[in-house]
């Protein structure tokens, strides 16, 4: 076992860098008790997290031995309380990662909704999941913004925990952003899989939330679509309903 000494102030993404640095093995991490050239002391959890975030790979799609590669073991301080906080935010952080890098083609809507119903499924939340009719009646913006594609348009709407706080989380799921009729050069277009960032952000969230058990009442909604090109697709100057009852012309169909 090696050893790391840290002299000054090491912000998360510091930590993780130094993670990366490293060969692989297990590491333990040394605190100076007296350390002059720190204006504050440095803590070890969010060292700790930094570096778990550093181990991050994703190799769904990559064959061979990738699950065998070593990795880098850090042994810390005792970090309280501070555990399940770490490793709630760590897979939180590391699920968000996971469904923005995945490819379109899976990530589809139905593929954002069965992430959400794992999700749900693996903290005990309930999830419910409008569509079809149901939301082209009740959300008819939603429906409107994904009816030319494939893989029909959905809202998620996650919820977790009977006491404290009341909290909701809305999260933009356009799991890929062609423009629509106004179509996107090829260049704007090629990271339009990751239009549903905020969908991940939001999940990956109420992850580190559930993990970490905290006393709340957590709600998440997802709208979550595909803005294709079909014959079904919205086009310029459409006026179409919205749930707030406002009616809205279509200037760009861009989403």
């Amino acid at each position: 076992m090696d050893a790391i000494g840290i002299i000054g102030n090491i912000p998360i993404w510091d930590a993780a860098a130094i993670a990366r640095a490293l060969p692989a093995g297990t590491w333990q991490l040394d605190l100076p008790t007296d350390n002059p050239a720190a204006s504050a002391p440095i803590d070890p959890a969010d060292f700790a997290l930094g570096w778990a975030l550093a181990q991050y790979r994703f190799d769904a799609f990559r064959g061979g031995d990738s699950d065998t590669l070593p990795g880098r073991r850090l042994v810390l301080p005792e970090t309280g309380d501070d555990a399940a906080r770490l490793s709630g935010v760590a897979r939180g952080v590391s699920f968000c990662r996971d469904l923005i890098n995945m490819p379109p083609n899976h990530m589809t809507p139905a593929g954002l909704e069965a992430a959400a119903r794992h999700l749900a499924d693996e903290h005990g939340a309930t999830i419910t999941v409008t569509s079809g009719t149901a939301l082209e009646t009740d959300f008819p913006a939603i429906h409107t913004v994904g009816r030319a594609a494939e893989i029909a348009p959905r809202l998620i709407d996650m919820r977790w925990g009977k006491a404290g706080p009341k909290i909701t989380l809305v999260g933009k799921g356009i799991t890929f952003d062609s423009g629509g009729l106004d179509l996107k050069p090829s260049k704007a277009m090629e990271l339009m899989k990751k239009d549903m960032g905020g969908a991940a952000t939001v999940l990956g969230l109420a992850s580190a939330i559930m993990e970490s058990g905290l006393q709340l009442q957590l709600r998440v909604l997802v709208p979550a679509a595909e803005n294709a090109v079909s014959e079904r697709a919205m086009r310029p100057l459409d006026v179409i309903d919205t749930r707030a009852g406002i009616a809205v012309e279509v200037g760009n169909t861009d989403a």
